[in-house]
């Protein structure tokens, strides 16, 4: 099963990049990769094409899955499905890491079962080939679930280190996998409290911690020099939830249908139920239990405090955490399913074994139904305006032009500062320039900045925010020849004229 799953998504590799909620994080994945490849491959300078006539470095986590990307454009060429290649390898590693780990927790059907819930779930095919690090992290983040359990039963320091590495690496690529401290802490708490007694445990936790606070620090300095973030730490967006929103019931559900559809899909969630509820029943014989109670913790505690994002459209990707704990008790669901159905079956050996057998594909059909339909949606673009003003400015401009991209996302959002730099133009053109916010339109004053800073073209792909006769729409009448316009060509693109 996973060898066809693999296929499906070497095929969709090949595809557009494909969500709405997600094509802006994979534009800007694959532009830090392009300019690593073109300016020098240093890891610790990313760029990205928003950031005005400057250099573009962002502060990031670390780029480690673009700067493999970038690498591999050296050798091949500049081909996206290179990157998108780069996560199907450290999402079949994950799945490597997770038999690892579920053999180790689960007896060996339930095991198999848990492999095959974790290749069809459909955050397997949605960031198994995205041109974003979740797979990345994913595989370090499971790594180092596996190399804990084996500390756990095979009592070894270097494995303890081992998992303390893998963390410490998941904390760079994304800084919200540090989560996973949770995790292992509550998971020995319930299958070895004894182990809490040891100094190792700690001085790996506090070490495990200290690439990833450098990391951070010296991003924060980019931020501070050249302005551009992707509001990691040092500000431009917040993450964080707040009572507000915890108290709103918007909130649950977009937890719930987060999960549902891409974790579980759907059909996965009660048999996940029946499979904690056996894991319950069963937990101080199996070690699986601790492993799922700590990591529903760990999610748990991670989805209230990133709730900004995680109960929204825009962070379903923080949900890929929550797959190695759904994958487990998915397995052991469907297990218990199946040996009830065969219990109740009428005949011999052999009618057992077909009831069984039929059994099987049907489980197997119905948990990957979603991940189908999501492989059946991965082909066509969804970059909607955004596609259609790129290819009109790639076509109007010379490569060396600056740009400026109006979007309709604001400065800021429920109150809190917002990450409004859409890069979707900008690295689909592939041009430089700076991202105007919705709720910058009318301050004119910005638009003549960057004119006066080498912007050539203004493109807005929303020419609902431009009102006739207000502010901006005189000063583009006064300094600007319109030379694409949404109702002909589906994307207004403006000419500005020297100051």
């Amino acid at each position: 099963m996973l060898a066809v799953v693999v296929v499906l998504s070497v095929v969709r590799a090949f595809g557009p990049l494909t969500y709405p909620g997600d094509i802006w994080r994979q534009a800007d994945t694959a532009t830090i990769a392009r300019n690593f490849a073109r300016n020098g491959m240093n890891l610790f300078f990313p760029q990205i094409n928003w950031g005005g006539n400057g250099p573009g470095y962002v502060e990031t986590e670390l780029p480690l899955m673009p700067w493999l990307t970038g690498g591999l454009y050296l050798i091949f060429g500049e081909h996206e499905f290179l990157g998108r290649l780069v996560s199907l390898a450290f999402m079949v590693a994950a799945a490597a890491a997770f038999w690892g780990l579920a053999r180790r927790v689960l007896p060996a059907a339930p095991a198999r079962w848990a492999l095959i819930a974790f290749a069809v779930s459909p955050a397997f095919l949605r960031w198994g080939t995205a041109f974003m690090p979740e797979a990345t992290v994913l595989f370090f983040t499971i790594l180092a679930l596996l190399l804990f359990c084996r500390w756990l039963q095979e009592d070894r320091l270097a494995l303890l280190v081992g998992a303390g590495a893998a963390a410490s690496v998941a904390g760079l690529v994304k800084p919200t996998s540090l989560h996973v401290g949770i995790v292992l802490l509550v998971w020995v708490l319930i299958a070895d409290r004894s182990r809490l007694r040891r100094p190792a445990l700690y001085v790996v936790g506090v070490a495990a911690l200290v690439a990833p606070v450098l990391w951070l620090r010296h991003a924060s300095s980019l931020y501070r020099e050249y302005g551009n973030t992707f509001g990691v730490i040092s500000g431009g967006d917040n993450k964080f939830g707040n009572l507000a929103l915890w108290t709103s019931p918007d909130f649950y559900v977009g937890l719930a249908r987060a999960e549902l559809l891409f974790i579980f899909g759907v059909i996965g969630l009660p048999l996940a139920i029946l499979g904690a509820v056996r894991l319950w029943r069963d937990r101080r014989m199996v070690p699986a239990f601790a492993v799922v109670a700590a990591g529903f913790v760990g999610a748990t505690i991670l989805y209230f405090l990133a709730g900004r994002y995680t109960g929204s459209e825009l962070g379903i990707q923080y949900h890929v955490f929550s797959l190695p704990y759904t994958a487990l008790a998915t397995g052991v669901g469907v297990f218990v399913l199946g040996r009830w159905v065969t219990e109740r079956a009428n005949g011999g050996i052999d009618e057992r074994r077909l009831v069984r057998t039929v059994a099987a594909v049907m489980l197997v059909l119905l948990l990957a139904a979603q991940s189908l339909y999501i492989f059946a949606r991965s082909f066509s673009d969804q970059a909607g305006a955004f596609g259609t003003c790129a290819d009109r400015i790639a076509g109007l401009s010379a490569p060396t032009d600056l740009i400026v991209v109006g979007t309709d996302s604001t400065t800021v959002d429920d109150g809190v500062a917002n990450n409004y730099e859409e890069p979707v133009v900008h690295h689909r053109a592939d041009r430089r320039g700076w991202v105007l916010a919705a709720d910058q339109y009318e301050q004119t004053e910005l638009l003549s900045g960057f004119r006066e800073q080498g912007a050539r073209y203004f493109v807005n792909p929303f020419p609902e925010l431009v009102t006739p006769g207000q502010a901006l729409d005189r000063w583009l009448q006064a300094n600007a020849q319109e030379v694409s316009s949404s109702a002909t060509a589906g994307c207004d693109i403006w000419a500005l004229r020297s100051g």
